[in-house]
């Protein structure tokens, strides 16, 4: 979509109660104040938007309003093959639909027929949405920023946090954002808080931009506009939109996982886009197009490690699954079994960055994870953890002696407990430099008699916890659900790949992640040898983990992550 249209009658929402109705409106039934507060900060030029002039923002004595949208929707863009930068060509092709004549259809339904449709530049359409909503004063970058003069271009860019977060309000263009109405008032569906990744926000071209997410982290307000609906941000709803909410956290890992799934027309804007967000590591970053890309990539990402090493924090696709289609497959073996592998084409895949920055995987966003670890140093594509690591590196022997696992398995015990039936399988294990043997949960079930499919499922399990412990002992027991007895269990379905036979692999213990208003649960990175290094895997959620480390002694060592 290259050029936008804006209708003067407009779907809304705007209360801020529970009452939850939308109606159409010829003006906004919500603007904002006359006189904004002047923040403490002013950009160095702003927009009038009563004749559209670019004036010095020190001789503004009120606050102004931001704008964020997606450049190739404000016009034709066009790539200078000489000097590679991407120029806008507006037509003037930009729609604004002024009320035609209300018409009674039914006794019911009054509806209003289109009026006249002015076609304007990006400008005008900006100043009728401005007028609309009492903005006086707007920065956005194709007036405020003199595209030809780098040196300027760059100092913007070294600002633009303040830009944002000085801001009253960010208008944010989404042409996705349309109401199909069926009638009026509490007969329209309810559609705008309702509206989920899939119908609207999903597919938007708005939210698959980098720049777009470092305005919305940075702004305080935002109102939606599209078509012929606009929406407060406050509206939409917390668990969808918790970046929208505010409700989202600035840790790294949070920021990666909306990251990681946007693109820039200019590579180097991944990094100026994202250091915005962090105004500590923009004070670090020169903002130079001229500069090595990938030099510049490890570096950014080396200053984001350095800063929160929740950058670790990370596992398998999930809703990545559901922006992307699959480009490709391939059938690979894993364990002797044929699985098939679907590629998708995450925009972060384009860079050569390292495992440690999640690369092959999705960030986990939102959790209240931390770590307090600090032993680490990053240079170049390695970081180093100097920490306590878990491994059985006897583990592809222990197996092999094993016979079939559903030999080893004891029956379900068939006496009910307290009515129930409910059984829990552990082994007794035993840790390095420890005389005691520990309790690790492999099974649950409610069953009288297991399947083929339990028995897989224990298998792998078995197989799994043998690469960190010792299981050759095969002491497996069933014990009453919810008994008093401490069990450690373990949960490694949040790896970027399945744990391989034939493969070393060390559960980084020095590495806690916790979240003290969950204290059931910790995670530790998983680190697969590769060469002479190791690749970051993801993390392993593990139930009782003070019962597992405790009177356990391990030596530290240096793990070199590529």
């Amino acid at each position: 979509m290259t050029y936008m249209t804006y209708e003067k009658t407009q779907y809304s929402d705007h209360k801020e109660d529970d009452v939850r109705e939308l109606d159409s409106y010829t003006e906004p039934p919500k603007k904002l104040p006359s006189n904004l507060p002047k923040p403490n900060f002013m950009p160095s030029y702003l927009v009038r938007t009563s004749d559209m002039k670019l004036v010095e923002a020190s001789k503004v004595d009120e606050g102004y309003c931001t704008l964020s949208y997606s450049w190739n929707q404000s016009g034709e863009v066009l790539k200078n093959e000489e000097t590679g930068k991407s120029d806008r060509i507006d037509h003037g092709k930009h729609e604004i639909i002024f009320p035609g004549n209300p018409t009674r259809e039914n006794s019911e339904c009054e509806e209003q027929t289109l009026g006249e449709i002015k076609y304007v530049k990006f400008e005008g359409l900006i100043q009728e949405i401005c007028k609309d909503f009492n903005i006086k004063y707007i920065w956005y970058d194709q007036m405020c920023i003199d595209q030809n003069d780098e040196k300027k271009k760059h100092d913007e860019i070294h600002r633009m946090h303040k830009i944002y977060s000085n801001s009253y309000c960010t208008i944010a263009l989404i042409p996705e954002l349309m109401v199909e109405a069926r009638g009026q008032g509490s007969n329209v569906a309810w559609f705008i808080a309702n509206m989920t990744y899939d119908r609207v926000f999903q597919q938007a071209q708005w939210m698959k931009r980098m720049w777009t997410l470092e305005e919305t982290v940075l702004s305080s307000r935002i109102i939606f506009v599209g078509p012929n609906a606009h929406c407060w941000w406050y509206r939409l709803q917390e668990a969808y939109f918790p970046v929208f909410r505010k409700k989202t956290g600035n840790d790294v890992a949070t920021i990666l996982n909306y990251a990681h799934a946007r693109t820039t027309t200019n590579k180097h804007d991944h990094v100026f886009a994202l250091a915005n967000i962090f105004p500590d590591i923009m004070e670090q970053i020169k903002p130079d197009y001229k500069q090595n890309i990938q030099e510049l990539m490890l570096h950014f990402y080396g200053l984001l490690a350095k800063k929160d090493l929740s950058i670790l924090f990370f596992g398998p696709y999930g809703s990545y699954r559901n922006m992307f289609e699959p480009s490709s497959s391939d059938v690979i073996k894993i364990n002797g079994r044929e699985e098939v592998k679907y590629n998708f084409p995450v925009p972060i895949k384009e860079f050569d960055l390292p495992s440690w920055t999640g690369i092959y995987g999705e960030h986990f966003h939102d959790t209240g994870y931390k770590t307090s670890f600090k032993n680490y140093t990053v240079i170049g594509r390695a970081l180093h953890l100097t920490c306590r690591g878990l491994s059985n590196e006897q583990h592809c022997k222990e197996i092999s002696r094993l016979e079939s696992f559903e030999d080893i398995i004891p029956p379900v015990p068939q006496q009910n407990l307290n009515g129930k039936h409910s059984w829990e399988l552990v082994i007794m294990v035993s840790t390095p430099r420890s005389t005691k043997e520990k309790l690790i949960g492999v099974g649950r079930t409610t069953k009288r008699v297991l399947d083929t499919n339990d028995h897989k499922s224990i298998a792998l399990s078995l197989r799994n916890i043998s690469h960190f412990v010792s299981i050759k002992n095969k002491k497996l027991h069933w014990i009453p659900h919810k008994s008093k007895l401490d069990i450690t269990w373990f949960d490694f379905q949040r790896l970027v790949e399945t744990l391989q036979y034939t493969d070393q692999y060390v559960l980084l213990a020095g590495v806690r992640f916790i979240n003290p208003e969950s204290t059931l649960y910790t995670h530790y990175p998983i680190i697969k040898k590769d060469g002479d290094y190791y690749k970051a895997l993801g993390m392993c959620r593990i139930e009782h983990d003070d019962y597992l480390f405790n009177n356990l002694t391990l030596e530290e060592q240096v793990f070199e992550i590529h």
